[in-house]
């Protein structure tokens, strides 16, 4: 018998929410490549369920992004002091290699798929200690197993839906982002026809594509667009408001195929702060009738903000609420600019002796963790605190329903999900004070943090 154990680590929150939101497709994906090695392969989601401490698998495989950082560095440290071995991955440790493999018998940069073989070739052969593996070229994703959902921990999910992916890879190289250094400028799609299987094989009423861009390339969405109408689903997934909206006949597959909301990275409604993190390919002028294309087919638009950006001043906040309350959006996910390992942004905050806190656990995107050009930390967070208890509160979701009555079961679980969030569980320093930054767990398991 020989036992390999997936683990994604707790945080205390992510863009000021805590709770579960998706599974970890990556280890869904790894365990299916683990197949053939190991008798036994358990996934474990700390913010599902507790991890049992009281075992020691042969090989544990851990990803975090960096808000995940601390606790996974424990748990490395901690299984290895029990005789497991421990390969570590995901977006922190692709930039971080030398801290983690401090902690790890290896560590994986980048996509793992395509080393995969190598190192259970290292792991059977006992040469695993020291190994740092990167691939030398971006993966084929028809190489992409179909992944081992059926492992995942049991209950819902916030969007109870099923993670896929269809494509990986984003050209535009934003400064604040970690994608396109993690998976590359190549835009790379799956096979159509891979995708369908995976749909057929874990069948759910609702999906969430993961992909970054779901429209980049409009070819590949007319393909997958058609061959989603005969599944009957309702999806999801993330894209840019201006691919979007350029082919009006494409954005009608999109709808008949079942895409019911889309991720809208806004980010600003600043043009001159978008401009300098290079995203200009985001306008503003443009956002409202984007929107109000998408919400005409049907779609509701769910949008990301950074708070915090250069240019940013109280009035920001102000001027973001007066945006988001005159489109009646869905939803939003605002978060505060974080400089995570391996972005441009980290590269020259790092460079201008700008970050203040390098404690991994505060890395959620809902602290400011730098010194802020225009604004105090306690400032800024007093007001992003206060844009979150304005969006959700009860009068703003209610004189936002109406716009999103298509999907009026949805609109209202997630709003007062986010409601009850927002005013009634502790967020950041908040909760520091109340918890003494206690994560999720650590006091059954009797870990500290890092």
């Amino acid at each position: 018998m020989s036992k390999l154990l997936l683990i994604a680590p707790v945080s205390q929150e992510v863009h000021g929410v805590s709770g579960k939101s998706v599974h970890h497709l990556s280890l869904a994906i790894l365990a299916a490549l683990a197949e053939p090695y190991f008798s036994e392969i358990e996934i474990a989601e700390e913010m599902f369920a507790p991890l049992d401490l009281d075992q020691t698998p042969d090989l544990v495989g851990i990803t975090m992004m960096t808000c995940q950082a601390n606790r996974g560095y424990w748990l490395a440290d901690y299984f290895r002091r029990r005789g497991s071995k421990v390969i570590l991955g995901g977006a922190h440790v692709s930039f971080m290699v030398a801290e983690a493999l401090e902690h790890a018998d290896a560590v994986v940069q980048g996509e793992v798929e395509g080393l995969w073989p190598q190192i259970m070739a290292d792991f059977s052969g006992g040469n695993l200690s020291g190994k740092h593996y990167t691939g030398s070229a971006p993966l084929d994703l028809s190489q992409v197993p179909v992944p081992r959902k059926d492992l995942f921990p049991g209950g819902r999910t916030t969007f109870d839906a099923g993670v896929i992916q269809s494509s990986r890879g984003c050209p535009m190289g934003c400064d604040f982002c970690t994608v396109t250094k993690m998976y590359g400028k190549l835009y790379r799609t799956r096979p159509v026809e891979q995708v369908v299987e995976e749909i057929r094989r874990y069948p759910k009423k609702a999906f969430f594509f993961v992909d970054d861009n779901i429209f980049f390339s409009h070819e590949y969405a007319y393909r997958l667009f058609e061959a989603l109408i005969p599944l009957r689903i309702k999806w999801g997934s993330q894209a840019s408001l201006e691919l979007a909206c350029r082919d009006g006949e494409l954005l009608k597959l999109a709808v008949r195929s079942g895409c019911a909301s889309l991720f809208v990275g806004f980010e600003s409604v600043n043009q001159e702060n978008l401009n300098a993190n290079r995203k200009t390919f985001n306008k503003v002028d443009r956002y409202d009738a984007g929107i109000r294309k998408l919400n005409d087919a049907g779609i509701a638009v769910f949008g990301a903000f950074i708070f915090g950006l250069e240019k940013d001043t109280p009035q920001t906040f102000r001027d973001t609420m007066d945006f988001v309350m005159r489109n009646r959006l869905f939803m939003v996910n605002p978060g505060i600019l974080t400089p995570l390992p391996g972005t441009v942004t980290h590269a020259r905050m790092e460079r201008d002796g700008d970050i203040l806190d390098y404690n991994y656990e505060h890395y959620t995107c809902g602290r400011l963790i730098w010194r802020h050009p225009n604004m105090t930390t306690e400032e800024l967070e007093r007001c992003y605190l206060e844009f979150r208890r304005e969006f959700f509160s009860l009068g703003s979701i209610a004189r936002r329903f109406w716009n999103n009555r298509r999907h009026p079961l949805l609109y209202l679980a997630l709003n007062l999900a986010h409601h009850r969030n927002t005013y009634y569980r502790p967020q950041g320093r908040e909760h520091d004070r109340i918890t003494g930054g206690q994560l999720p767990y650590q006091v059954a398991t009797g870990s500290p943090a890092g």
